[in-house]
């Protein structure tokens, strides 16, 4: 065998049957290796090959017989020759041949290794054999890389229809457009292509490459390994997924291949090497996340030692560079990128850091994807390499440089960066990887962006804060005022320990310098490498130079620290202030997520302590009445973090966690209003409803409220305490009933004891006792129940009966009184009756002034509580009458018998009878309330008589008065006859300026119940907006004002007031000088646009005029901007551009109001929307520019028609909107001349007749020339 010729792989698979292009020295194949072999029968022909090459005794048989090679290569041909041939190599083929090729490959190289190590050194070599091995083992790579290079043709390409073929070429196949499971197109499934790339590492080994001359394998052999790894890793189904080992195995084989390649010294450099991975990197998602492996494998296998350092670099130099500008302006390129630095830092954080010099230049790429992924590197770095104990005075300097770059990065001109950059910090904080000296740099950049206009940063912002906090960098109680003062103490103790204010200011002033973000001198802030770091440890240690310098004691030492960090504490408190002021703005934003966010900081802040902290919260609890339910679900866990989950990480028994969360909820509740205290009542009804928050509402959480209230827990508990303890328990017995069940004997108890009670924890006590109406069981008080001898209802009586001094907080006791006898008795009128007849007992009634205004106050809500009976009395029988298994049982069957056809013609017993009865019966009850000989018309003239009389009589007795009022104003809604004969009695009440606000409050809100039960009556008096009701809304007392504006709004915006003609009155109080009602009337303005979507153009006209005289520019904008927004659509847009236009006046220069009126309709038509070519033909349409022409000389409208103009011009840049853009700026033009115009009269008038002549005609030509311009463009497009 010493002729043998060996074997090379080639350049083309066709040249191995011509000797003269493969040398004739060189093994070649003779002849022309036809491929014949039809598709159903290849499976069983590669079978009968290879197991002939199984049953050859020799390894190398594959190169000494030539009939076994052959065959094997017209398939390989077959395969990469693209001749059209007519019969095609299967998918199953393939498969076939990849997998025995791995076999025998992976045993044949077993045996060359086996083969080298009997080799001994000295002893003669066999090179017949080596040629064989050789020969064999590149046989085998030929084979297996050029299946894995080819595409596998589809399954319909496999049948021999001819019909199928030529659908394959029109339609892409299924397989092609989602792949089957671990398929790569080239028909060789997972295993095998994991077991012939498996193969190949072993044969580029240096084991085995001793078999060639100088350990090296040829150039034509590596070329075939990396074109068939480059082709590969282009493929996401060889390198992410559930193909790990195979992308694992394509990056050691390209490793190995690179190093072989590398140690030839083939290429220049690595970086010819690595540029085309790298240029498909930029194509190709999978390429780069295989480049990030390949970095991996270099870095954790045995490649590092040769060039694997070299091959890096190269890698990242090429990255870097393509980062910087090829994939500045390619989108797709640089995702790719940046996917290759975000793998490589979550990977091989230790080759980040070794090629930091070649990644932190890439922060400086204009696209933010690359940006971002550099950022990602710089974050793990610091984590992983720069932080913990094991670093030194360099390893410092290098992190300040990457926090201080990250610190710089918060400011990026892109909002994602931003947002990653913020989301970086808190990876950072929660890995306590930010050293004391940027604690205040962070959180004044953190501050900062929440001003962003982005409301991801915005919220990104908000949540790095609130990880901040959660940290404890300055302490858990973050109170100013208890900061401040700890300062104080801490300057006192230094000024004693220095002697001297001047050392001692010095002192701290450089000790702070140690908490400063520190200034490295640096070359480039973005470069930063071990000959550079020295110097920047030199400016460190300056700080420590002169600590030595001027050597203080350790007392002194430790009087400045304090002093620095409670100085530093103040400032961090103050940012934590802003950041919570920017939360509470943030609060009303119309961005779902930045309300979330600012909720979340809020809770973190009132954890904290942090000073208006609990205000914050207490205006978050009011947001559970928002409309969206993630909001509502937001302040619901909020709630249960502050109250509850705060004491549930505390290390303390059950009982001290429920008592501490009870007095938590207790101390928010202090200076709560009556909205936050009834958002804590609808809070409590989520939480029942969530099964996982239900369990905070525990027995033992209502016990402990229960004990705070009756004085058992706490016995120092103020009163004020006691009470909004006792109106929590009120909340919670609503919701959990039977506690109320089991503990009514100890309420009674409570109520009988002689503990002190106030007339206002009394009304909590009874209005938890309302709740026992909501326990299944609950039996009502029968009627013939002996009022002094039930244990509840004896309470109840003698507290409203009873003599008080204290008018204001009795009325309070009293309403629960009523509550609590209309919700527990069967027949509460048999109740009121006893008690109304008791002080129509008392003598002297009138000469009491405390007396009678206790009877007047019983007498309108006992009348008001009968009414509400009687119409629940009737409701439920309706609704009885509805339910048909009900109604045929009421009707009984002797009254079916009784009704003869007559009766049911007549529809006597029919349902619409019984239901017309049922009515009737509840009107007569109602009007029985105030009739002739009921209890409550006995005192009617007594009220009457009151209300008469002029307030100033009532001046040194204004319960009764209020008192009167009020009664009055009850007995109308009860009655409407009454109503009728003192509706003027009670508008003469309101229009009296000395009458007290209190009274006024309670007629308004009247007025707001008597518009909804007797519209008819009331209408006549809602029609001018100068009298009556609506002088109200300018009514002197800011209460008085603010209360009207509340029910002006649910009137109108409910549909049961109309006052479209005098709309301006509500709408003009957006510039009240109290900023409640202002933003009541905005709220206002805000729903109406929302609910008179469709008819919002036929507000605004008439709004626009009557408001321009009434209020200040700015609130005029305020207030329609917000009307303006709801106009939609071309023809509504149209007709209000019409209905302004008609609105400017005559022009006059000297009236104030005009020029008012034509810059606020200007400024109207400014804010629509102009992106049709209709509304811009309206508003320069002849009829409406006569309108607005001469006011153009006054410089604020034209200013607005200016921006119109700009507006209309944006929506036609180019194509078939040229003409609208040029009729747009003629427009333009036209307006321009004319607020140059400057003459008067018939002198102006002929002026503009003489500019309009020419202008009329310069128009027509210039649509002439645009016309025959676009004529000529599409004679070009249809000339050939």
């Amino acid at each position: 065998m010493s002729g043998v010729l060996e074997f090379f792989i080639p350049n083309h698979i066709a040249d191995l049957e011509d000797a003269k292009k493969i040398g004739a020295d060189c093994y070649h194949v003779e002849g022309v290796c036809e491929f014949d072999v039809p598709e159903r029968q290849q499976l069983d022909d590669l079978t009968r090959l290879f197991d002939a090459l199984h049953h050859e005794k020799s390894p190398t048989a594959l190169f000494t017989k030539q009939d076994l090679f052959f065959p094997l290569y017209s398939y390989v041909r077959a395969i990469r020759e693209k001749s059209g041939q007519s019969t095609v190599v299967t998918r199953v083929a393939r498969h076939k041949i990849c997998h025995e090729v791995g076999e025998r490959l992976k045993k044949l190289l077993q045996v060359a290794v086996a083969f080298l190590k009997k080799q001994r050194p000295g002893s003669a070599q066999n090179g017949a054999l080596e040629v064989c091995l050789r020969s064999t083992l590149k046989m085998y790579a030929f084979l297996a890389c050029n299946v894995l290079l080819s595409v596998a043709p589809p399954d319909d390409d496999e049948s021999p229809s001819g019909l199928s073929q030529q659908q394959s070429h029109r339609k892409r196949s299924r397989r092609d457009i989602d792949g089957s499971f671990g398929d790569d197109g080239s028909g060789v499934d997972m295993d095998g292509r994991e077991l012939v790339l498996t193969a190949l590492v072993e044969l580029c080994s240096p084991d085995v490459m001793q078999l060639w001359p100088e350990c090296h394998l040829e150039d034509s052999t590596l070329n075939l390994v990396l074109k068939m790894c480059l082709h590969m890793v282009t493929l996401k189904q060889n390198i992410g997924g559930d193909a790990q080992s195979v992308g694992g195995a394509l990056a050691l084989l390209f490793a190995r291949a690179s190093n072989c390649i590398l140690s030839k010294k083939s290429v220049a450099n690595s970086t010819e090497l690595v540029t085309p991975l790298v240029e498909l990197s930029l194509k190709s998602e999978s390429a780069s996340v295989f480049l990030s492996k390949l970095v991996s494998d270099i870095e954790q296998s045995e490649t590092s030692v040769g060039f694997g350092d070299e091959l890096l670099r190269a890698i990242f130099e090429t990255m870097s560079r393509a980062a910087l500008y090829e994939a500045a302006n390619d989108s797709a390129a640089a995702k790719n990128v940046a996917c290759f630095f975000g793998e490589v830092a979550k990977q091989s954080v230790t080759v980040v850091v070794k090629m930091a010099d070649l990644v932190i230049p890439a922060l400086q790429s204009e696209n933010y994807d690359i940006r971002k992924a550099v950022v990602t590197c710089i974050a793990e770095m610091v984590l992983q390499r720069y932080t913990g104990h094991a670093r030194n005075a360099n390893d410092d300097a290098v992190r300040n440089s990457y926090l201080k770059e990250l610190l710089f990065r918060v400011m990026d001109v892109n909002a994602f960066v931003r947002n990653h950059v913020l989301h970086t910090w808190e990876r950072l904080v929660e890995s306590r990887a930010v050293p004391k000296r940027y604690h205040l740099a962070v959180m004044a950049a953190l501050v900062g962006r929440l001003e962003d206009r982005n409301y991801l940063v915005r919220d990104a912002a908000m949540t790095v804060i609130s990880s901040v906090l959660r940290k404890n960098w300055f302490g858990n109680v973050l109170n100013s005022a208890l900061v401040k003062s700890k300062l104080e103490e801490a300057l006192r103790d230094g000024i004693v320990c220095f002697g001297d204010t001047s050392a001692m200011e010095k002192e701290i002033e450089n000790t702070r310098a140690q908490f400063q973000p520190a200034m490295e001198v640096l070359g480039d802030p973005l470069d930063v490498n071990e000959e550079e770091a020295p110097r920047a440890v030199e400016v460190e240690g300056a700080y420590v130079s002169r600590e030595e310098d001027a050597v203080m004691s350790d007392k002194q030492t430790v009087v400045i620290n304090r002093i620095v960090f409670y100085q530093n504490t103040l400032c961090f408190v103050e940012l934590i202030k802003q950041a919570l002021q920017y939360a509470c703005v943030l609060l009303d934003s119309k961005t779902e997520r930045d309300v979330i966010e600012s909720i979340k900081l809020i809770v973190v802040c009132s954890e904290y302590r942090v000073q208006g902290g609990e205000r914050a919260f207490l205006k978050v609890l009011v947001m559970v009445f928002e409309g969206e339910i993630k909001i509502q679900f937001a302040v619901r866990d909020a709630f249960a973090e502050v109250v509850f989950n705060a004491f549930n990480r505390v290390a303390a028994s059950s009982g001290t966690r429920v008592a501490a969360s009870a007095q938590k909820l207790i101390s928010l509740l202090r200076c709560a209003s009556e909205g936050e205290v009834s958002a804590v009542d609808r809070i409590f009804g989520l939480m029942k409803a969530n099964p996982a928050l239900a369990r905070h509402l525990s027995a033992q959480f209502v016990e402990a409220m229960w004990s705070i209230a009756e004085g058992s827990i706490d016995a120092d508990a103020t009163d004020g305490d006691r009470r909004i303890a006792m109106r929590i328990y009120s909340l919670l017995s609503k919701y959990v009933w039977k506690d109320l069940r089991a503990r009514k004997d100890s309420i009674v108890a409570f109520l009988c004891s002689d503990s002190h009670k106030d007339n206002v924890l009394l009304s909590y006590v009874f209005a938890a006792l309302q709740s026992e109406a909501l326990d299944p069981q609950f039996r009502p008080i029968p009627a013939d129940e002996d009022v002094r001898r039930h244990p509840v209802l004896r309470h109840v009586v003698n507290h409203l009966c009873r003599r008080t001094e204290g008018m204001a907080s009795w009325m309070i006791l009293a309403e629960a009184g009523v509550n609590v006898i209309h919700t527990l008795c069967e027949v509460p009128v048999t109740v009121y009756n006893y008690i109304l007849e008791y002080y129509g007992s008392c003598e002297n009634l009138e000469t009491q002034p405390n007396r009678k205004a206790q009877c007047l106050f019983l007498l309108g809500h006992t009348a008001l509580k009968q009414l509400v009976a009687v119409e629940a009395a009737e409701k439920a029988q309706l609704k009885a009458l509805e339910d048909p298994t009900k109604g045929v049982a009421e009707v009984s069957p002797k009254v079916r018998d009784q009704t003869d056809s007559m009766h049911k013609e007549l529809g006597l017993g029919s349902h619409e009878l019984r239901r017309h009865e049922i009515q009737e019966l509840a009107q007569k009850r109602k009007q029985a309330i105030i009739s002739p000989g009921s209890v409550w018309s006995r005192f009617a003239d007594m009220i009457v008589a009151t209300c008469r009389k002029k307030s100033s009589v009532y001046a040194d007795k204004p319960f009764e008065r209020v008192c009167a009022v009020l009664a009055l104003c009850q007995y109308m809604i009860v009655n409407e006859g009454f109503c009728s004969e003192h509706l003027s009695l009670l508008f003469a009440i309101v229009a009296d300026k000395r009458e007290s606000w209190v009274t006024k409050v309670n007629v308004v809100i009247a007025l707001g119940d008597l518009v909804c039960v007797h519209p008819n009556l009331l209408g006549p008096y809602l029609s001018v907006p100068t009298t009556g009701f609506f002088k109200l809304l300018v009514d002197e007392d800011v209460r008085v004002r603010a209360v009207t504006i509340q029910v002006c709004s649910h009137l109108v915006l409910g549909e049961m007031l109309r006052i479209r003609d005098h709309l301006y009155t509500i709408v003009k109080l957006v510039a009240d000088p109290d900023e409640t009602i202002a933003n009541n009337a905005v709220t206002f303005v805000q729903n109406l646009a929302m609910k008179e979507k469709e008819k919002i153009g036929n507000l605004i006209p008439p709004l626009a005029t009557q408001l321009s005289n009434a209020m200040p520019f700015d609130k005029f904008q305020l207030a329609m901007r917000t009307l303006l927004e709801r106009v939609e659509g071309d023809k509504p847009t149209d007709s209000l551009i019409d209905r302004l236009c008609q609105r400017f006046e005559s022009f006059s220069e000297r009236s104030k109001k005009k020029l008012a009126v034509a810059r606020n309709i200007a400024f109207c038509l400014s804010e629509l929307n102009y992106t049709t070519e209709r509304t811009i033909k309206r508003l320069t349409s002849e009829s409406c520019y006569q309108q607005y022409r001469h006011w153009l000389r006054c410089a604020d409208v034209y200013e607005y028609f200016k921006l119109i103009a700009t507006k209309a011009k944006k929506q036609g840049r180019g194509g078939p909107e040229r003409r609208d853009r040029a009729a747009v700026e003629e427009w333009e033009a036209r307006m321009q001349m004319d607020s140059c115009a400057e003459a008067d009269g018939e002198e102006k008038t002929s002026v503009a007749v003489a500019q309009e002549a020419p202008l009329a005609a310069w128009m027509l030509q210039r649509e002439f020339q645009v016309v025959v311009l676009q004529l000529c463009r599409s004679t070009e497009k249809k000339r050939p």
